[in-house]
């Protein structure tokens, strides 16, 4: 009997097994904005009665919704306390109607027209008519999940990850740990995993130009989206270099100048230091430039990655062909006025989604979008 049991088990697993990719997703988030609302819902103990509503695309300017609103945005990465709206988080979860050319501009005079009528730096009011906006003149929410960035302290935690399971030596920890992040086989599956890891790269697709754009959402860099970037991507990708090589000269060749200054590399820095304390050695100083007078030096004990003719090559460090590229104007407004509550403003333009009237909000610009975006 043990045995039947035994083998129907396997028979209902082992389809499981074998069909389909592994689960190599790591700390990939991808959700939709009904299920961020359920779960903002939970947390902030709505009654559950008004799901409906909110499932009937109907979200009323009172407290309650406001705070849910922000909660959604907070929770889907598109508002930040501090900058206020992240346009390409917002827009991944709204598909403009086909033939509308205005909805950019009808979305952006809404922002600018609806948050002066707030005149205080409540949060929740602004990331509510910040929604609103999107809602009524943007375009038709998406229903299916959609990427949704990391913090820089999660995107940081991913390169720990990786920096443990590849079990590099704590030689190679202190030269990272202080800044010094370059080109080695070494660096380039580091690139690799934290990309895979963070949901920036699949076996299957490759780079995602589109996650890229909104992991660095406060720079709102449409390079990311642009036709030169993706043949840069795809021209790597179909070269023939290994999946480390693919991932790496994809940074360095095709990103360079776009998004947030080292970010990568950023946060490789800042996970070496956090391995390094994890394993006990302390860097007796802080490992800045001044606690680093000599360049460390570390010999890369990996075999060479197979580049596209079969030997190691540093990538050649020309700029992105898009790095000279302007980058456009951001759907944001910096205008915020500190001062009463929330106070109604005008509606007005088309109405794609049923809602009601809203307010207004405020964005903030980028500080460091520019250099070389490794």
């Amino acid at each position: 009997m043990k045995q039947f049991v035994c083998a129907l088990l396997l028979a209902l697993v082992a389809p499981q097994l074998v069909v389909g990719e592994c689960d190599t997703k790591g700390v990939t988030v991808e959700k939709s904005f009904l299920q961020s609302v359920h779960d903002c819902a939970e947390y902030l103990q709505i009654p559950k009665e008004r799901m409906m509503q909110y499932m009937a695309n109907e979200f009323p300017p009172d407290d309650e919704t406001k705070c849910l609103l922000f909660c959604v945005g907070v929770d889907l990465g598109w508002w930040n306390n501090t900058c206020g709206l992240q346009v390409p988080s917002i827009v991944s979860y709204f598909q403009p109607v086909q033939g509308d050319k205005q909805y950019e501009k009808r979305t952006k005079e809404c922002l600018e027209r609806r948050v002066g009528a707030i005149e205080s730096p409540n949060s929740c009011c602004q990331a509510y008519e910040t929604f609103q906006c999107y809602f009524q003149e943007f375009g038709n929410l998406v229903t299916c999940p959609q990427y949704v960035r990391l913090t820089k302290l999660q995107a940081t935690q991913a390169a720990l990850d990786c920096l443990v399971m590849l079990r590099y030596p704590e030689e190679l920890l202190q030269v990272y740990a202080c800044g010094v992040v370059e080109d080695s086989p070494e660096t380039r599956c580091l690139y690799h995993c934290i990309d895979h890891r963070t949901g920036l790269y699949t076996e299957q697709h490759g780079i995602s130009t589109k996650n890229f754009y909104i992991r660095d959402s406060s720079c709102n860099d449409l390079r990311y989206l642009s036709k030169e970037t993706k043949a840069c991507r795809d021209r790597i990708r179909q070269s023939g270099c290994d999946k480390c090589t693919e991932v790496y000269t994809t940074h360095t060749e095709c990103f360079a100048g776009l998004g947030e200054n080292g970010y990568t590399s950023g946060i490789i820095t800042e996970a070496a230091k956090m391995a390094l304390t994890n394993l006990g050695v302390g860097c007796g100083q802080s490992c800045s430039l001044k606690s680093c007078p000599h360049k460390p030096v570390y010999t890369p004990t990996k075999p060479p990655c197979n580049v596209c003719n079969e030997r190691y090559e540093p990538a050649k460090p020309y700029p992105s062909p898009v790095a000279s590229v302007k980058p456009a104007a951001g759907l944001t407004y910096c205008g915020h006025k500190p001062s009463p509550p929330c106070t109604k403003g005008t509606a007005g333009g088309r109405m794609y989604n049923k809602s009601h009237l809203g307010y207004g909000s405020r964005g903030c610009g980028c500080t460091r979008c520019s250099g070389r975006s490794y």
